[in-house]
This record gives structure tokens, C-alpha cells and sequence, in this order.
């Protein structure tokens, strides 16, 4: 069995569903948190161990849980990263994976997997 880190998926998820979170990390100079598009990406596929976990055979969480993921992933790669913030925060895709997140986040909930609704 695959490794997922579970509380990496759920930060990044959580970012990703909260525009005001988005602002706030992706347009801070300096500070304690600062992030951009692509760490939390990065968190959400690569470092939780999700990318992979999702290539392999069986199911990750559930088969429509792990669909609405794979379909986020799909989402998120079409986002082009090299743009300033300003312009990627405007970008109507990440909209949609606003969306995709939040409902995500819920499906995790009803899954069984919460640490802090």
C-alpha cells in the first residue's frame, strides 16, 4: 500500500477551495506563510504521495472521490503556472477548481477523513 499524506491533501485542497486564502498567501512579499500556485500543486500531487497513489490499481479513497480528483489534476495542469499571481487568481479555471475543491473537501468529510471542518 501506498503512503498518502492525507493532511497534505487536505491543506492543499483547503487552499485551493478559499479565494481569500489564495490571495493571501499568493500575494504576500514576506511573512511567515507565503505560497504560490504551484507549492500547493506540488503538496496536493506530489509531496501527499496522491499522483502516484491514483496510477496504481484500486482505489485511493472512493472510485467518484478519486474521478473528482483525477478530473481537479486534469484541471489544475491546464492553469499555466508562469503567469504572475494577480493574473492566475483571475484565471477562470481555477474557478472551476475552487469548486472542484470544495466539494472534494466535503467528500472527504462524508468519507470519513476530517481533522478540522
Amino acid at each position: 500500500m501506498l503512503w498518502i499524506g492525507e493532511e497534505h491533501i487536505e491543506d492543499a485542497l483547503r487552499v485551493l477551495a478559499d479565494e481569500r486564502r489564495q490571495r493571501e498567501l499568493w500575494l504576500e512579499a514576506s511573512g511567515p506563510e507565503v505560497s504560490s500556485f504551484s507549492e500547493i500543486c506540488e503538496m496536493l500531487w506530489s509531496d501527499s504521495g496522491l499522483a502516484d497513489a491514483l496510477e496504481k490499481p484500486g482505489p485511493v479513497y472512493t472510485a467518484e472521490i478519486d474521478n473528482r480528483l483525477r478530473d481537479l489534476h486534469n484541471l489544475l495542469r491546464r492553469i499555466d503556472r508562469s503567469r504572475a499571481p494577480e493574473e492566475i487568481l483571475k484565471d477562470p479555471q481555477l474557478e472551476r477548481a475552487r469548486s472542484m475543491a470544495q466539494t472534494l473537501l466535503q467528500d472527504l468529510s462524508r468519507f470519513g477523513y476530517d481533522r478540522d471542518s
